[in-house]
């Protein structure tokens, strides 16, 4: 008899740790896509947050740029019933109405990294995108005080975090910069497009004098891009020819470090990640956040590099 009480707590008890495990909250972190190595530390962030709440990230997208693939995934996260979602949208128009149906059924949604404002998401997690793409172009345009032409790298055309930038690198470049036929370009977010892309911008355009990457996607492959920028890292370490790129990853500040980029706009990932499911906690026990919450940029050049990496 002793044995079948015994049993019978055993089983109250596992039912018990089963409901609680079924009661913990499942915060969502889409990404772009899943292959961009940006997207790793957002992924250590939200995880991290979660732990501390006692809840759980489910960090899931699609593998590539896919606006369609996206959006089935949030989808599905609606039926799933997740206590809520943060998403990098890569095309706001698209986005809208899966962000519409998720906050019908009473799911929080906030943006992170790429916003979607003329949504009904709550809130926007990351850099202030125009503000970022001015310290470029001003970084830019430092670097060549006479001016030049110069393109521009980007990832998916329509994603709006990245026109953005753009948008704020050209307006600290004054009448003395031209930008190349065909600029911006796009690489769809791949590291192999990216080195590719530099190499075509280079055999049609060879005496540009510098190119702005709107993301870090060429320099995720270090060895590739290092080939494709040979003949230029003399030209580059004696200012004569300038790179500038969004993102601060460790092979970006190694390649900065080794002479084959000017300077980094460096954001905080892990500040979205952790923010993002603070923000949607917050917001499944009904409480308010802010609109929109800026995680900040670094600027890292061979001045500060040193001391970026020590801290890194």
């Amino acid at each position: 008899m002793k044995r079948i009480l015994l049993a019978g707590a055993a089983l109250a008890l596992l039912a018990a740790g089963s409901a609680g495990a079924a009661e913990k909250k499942v915060f969502a972190l889409v990404p772009k896509a899943l292959g961009v190595p940006f997207y790793a530390d957002a992924e250590k962030g939200c995880k991290e947050a979660a732990a501390k709440l006692g809840a759980e990230c489910l960090f899931t997208g699609p593998a590539q740029l896919d606006d369609a693939e996206q959006t089935r995934i949030v989808r599905d996260l609606v039926t799933r019933k997740v206590a809520g979602i943060a998403i990098a949208p890569n095309n706001a128009d698209s986005i809208s109405n899966v962000i519409a149906a998720a906050l019908d059924k009473k799911i929080p949604v906030v943006t992170f990294d790429s916003d979607a404002p003329k949504s009904k998401r709550i809130a926007f997690i990351g850099t202030n995108n125009e503000a970022g793409g001015e310290a470029a172009g001003e970084a830019f345009a430092k670097a060549l005080p006479n001016g030049g032409t110069y393109a521009v790298l980007t990832g998916g055309l329509s994603a709006s975090n990245l026109n953005d930038r753009i948008k704020g690198f050209k307006s600290k470049l004054g009448d003395k910069f031209k930008e190349v036929s065909g600029s911006p370009f796009s690489c769809n977010d791949d590291s192999s497009v990216g080195v590719q892309v530099i190499q075509d911008i280079l055999a049609k355009n060879p005496n540009i004098d510098g190119i702005f990457f709107s993301g870090g996607w060429p320099m995720f492959a270090p060895q590739a891009y290092t080939r494709a920028l040979k003949n230029k890292q003399a030209d580059l370490k004696a200012g004569k020819f300038v790179i500038v790129s969004f993102d601060t990853l460790p092979t970006q500040v190694k390649l900065l470090k080794d002479g084959y980029a000017t300077t980094l706009i460096g954001q905080r990932p892990l500040a979205m990640g952790m923010d993002s499911v603070d923000q949607l906690d917050k917001l499944a026990k009904g409480e308010k956040v802010p609109p929109v919450t800026d995680t900040g940029v670094d600027i890292v050049d061979k001045s500060n590099v040193e001391k970026f990496a020590a801290g890194n």
